[in-house]
């Protein structure tokens, strides 16, 4: 049986559409009323692009809409085959490729139909652990990790597959109207798709009573956290591993920005190191999506992020709603500047303190702290924590290329990292 191909709009002002791909005709996608899709984005040409089915493979041909068609973030002059979970991006909008006929592929599951969901009353921050020992779909709670101001993370066992996985629960607060569960859905079939070396894969989703959960990906490794905790104890680390966090976290930031997310909370507590391969992870990218519109209110309450102050942009604290990837660059900024130092760029034990800080103080720059470190990467790390946000990176792509600069002027082979 031919695959059921569709084309779903993630992210731009018709996210949530489908558009059915037939073997007999192409799909013409744009703007214009001449086009299949009649998309409201204001920066899609009238036909944009097409997207035909071939020997039961979809292929996208560019059609030479303004910006040009980017696949999985390459621009494409030549017709691309695609495959399930590919991301075009035109003008502003975000399309994915999905195949009706995959087996075993993720989705996200209510036990309950969404209008039988309760409005739940706030649930004490130690209430999930009622938790433990219970199972979500086929993932059983073992151990609860660690319980933050959001949610709750757990070790669990995948009875289906036999592996280890990471479940993070939101706390019922989060997800209690019908506006922030539609979310949280949105967000999570936007997260599936992605695979990526330096991103925690996403494996499931979905709600069971009270809490909506997310089943991902098992990393044993140490977090940026702890690392810059030894550092405290037993020197600097060495500019070079500093380097390699850097480097791909930047390559997780190029795969985010290809399907529209902003992370917004880019701490050291959210990087990992892996450690059979030294390889470093960004987490919570899942959550992170499915908080974007939350109250500014329930992110930042005070006392809540004191211990994440250092690494959060100016404006993440000033105004919450104004955040964009430059936001995100300047927690990557943030962490590499620890890791190099020891200390965020700066620090505070209240939010008066550092706001104070912000206007008053200048970070001294790294280069200063370890003998021998490249300067261009000190002069990266501090355009990366400017405090004025045009002032940093555009893209993520550029903080990749620019990484990539540093490394091969300071003699690094960057494909072996």
């Amino acid at each position: 049986m031919n695959p059921h191909w569709k084309l779903v709009v993630s992210e731009g002002p018709d996210q949530g559409r489908e558009f059915l791909l037939a073997d007999s005709q192409p799909l013409l996608v744009g703007r214009g009323s001449d086009s299949d899709t009649k998309i409201r984005d204001p920066k899609v040409s009238r036909i944009h692009c097409e997207i035909r089915v071939d020997d039961s493979t979809p292929v996208v041909i560019d059609r030479g809409g303004a910006g040009g068609t980017l696949v999985d973030g390459e621009p494409i002059d030549q017709p691309r085959r695609l495959r399930p979970g590919s991301v075009l991006r035109i003008g502003e909008s975000i399309l994915r490729i999905e195949n009706g006929t995959q087996q075993d592929q993720p989705t996200v599951r209510f036990t309950t139909t969404p209008d039988t969901i309760p409005n739940d009353e706030p649930v004490p921050i130690g209430g999930v652990t009622e938790l433990v020992g219970q199972t979500l779909h086929h993932y059983v709670l073992k151990d609860l990790i660690t319980i933050g101001r959001n949610s709750a993370m757990f070790r669990g066992y995948d009875s289906k597959r036999d592996r280890d996985v990471a479940v993070k629960v939101l706390l019922p607060q989060m997800t209690a109207t019908d506006d922030q569960r539609e979310r949280f859905i949105r967000a999570m079939k936007t997260v599936l798709p992605i695979e990526h070396d330096h991103i925690v894969k996403l494996y499931n989703a979905g709600k069971k009573g009270r809490y909506c959960w997310a089943a991902l990906q098992w990393v044993e490794g140490t977090s940026a956290a702890k690392l810059i905790e030894r550092i405290g104890i037993g020197g600097t680390l060495d500019w070079r591993e500093a380097f390699r966090c850097g480097l791909h976290i930047a390559r997780a930031l190029v795969a985010a920005s290809q399907h529209g997310i902003v992370h917004r909370n880019i701490t050291p507590a959210n990087i990992l190191r892996r450690d059979e391969d030294n390889v470093y992870m960004l987490s919570d990218l899942v959550f992170a999506k499915a908080l974007e519109s939350t109250d500014a209110s329930q992110l930042t309450k005070p006392g809540d992020i004191i211990g994440e102050l250092g690494y959060l942009a100016p404006e993440r604290v000033m105004d919450a709603t104004s955040l964009d990837r430059r936001s995100d660059f300047y927690g990557l900024g943030a962490t590499m500047f620890a890791l190099l130092t020891g200390n965020p760029p700066y620090a505070a034990t209240s939010i008066g303190d550092w706001i104070r800080s912000i206007n008053h103080d200048k970070p001294v720059a790294p280069v200063a702290s370890q003998i021998g470190m490249d300067e261009r990467l000190s002069d990266l790390v501090m355009r990366l924590i400017d405090r004025q946000p045009e002032n940093r990176f555009e893209t993520a792509s550029e903080v990749l290329d620019d990484f990539k600069r540093v490394g091969t002027f300071a003699g690094l082979d960057i494909s072996r990292l």
